[in-house]
């Protein structure tokens, strides 16, 4: 989420964007002596998400969660990389993802655009306080 904005997860998507830049400036400040890579999963299950999904705001079936070992192989191939890549997906979507969400960005909000109201019209969010507005929005108000 850290180069594909979705909705519902603004804090959670601005975290990892934070995290991002300071990895650029610490390229910037020290890459010619260090290497540095940032390693971009989608989704893992974890705890985490527990009180998002009671919440009712999981953001299954618009973000793919993948699976831990495909993270952890993701990091080791990058630690042991002769040279550090910048940036490293760890799925082959993942990277499919990140492309087309640095290079076409608006193609990629109309992509999460029309998932997210896929997802509405499937009845996702319709108990959750905090996408009421969202849902007014779509036309799925419960009131």
């Amino acid at each position: 989420m850290a180069v594909l904005p979705l909705p519902l997860a603004a804090a959670y998507g601005v975290s990892k964007r934070a995290l991002a830049a300071y990895a650029d400036t610490l390229r910037l400040e020290a890459g010619t002596h260090v290497g540095l890579t940032t390693v971009y999963p989608s989704m893992v299950r974890s705890p985490i998400h527990d009180s998002t999904r009671e919440a009712g705001l999981s953001l299954e079936g618009v973000s793919r969660p993948e699976p831990l070992e495909g993270v952890v192989s993701a990091v080791v191939a990058a630690v042991t990389a002769r040279r550090a890549p910048r940036d490293v997906a760890t799925t082959r979507r993942g990277r499919a993802e990140m492309a087309l969400a640095r290079h076409a960005p608006s193609l990629a909000d109309r992509i999460v655009r029309r998932t997210v109201a896929a997802r509405m019209a499937a009845g996702a969010f319709a108990e959750a306080p905090l996408a009421e507005g969202l849902r007014r929005r779509h036309g799925r108000d419960n009131k």
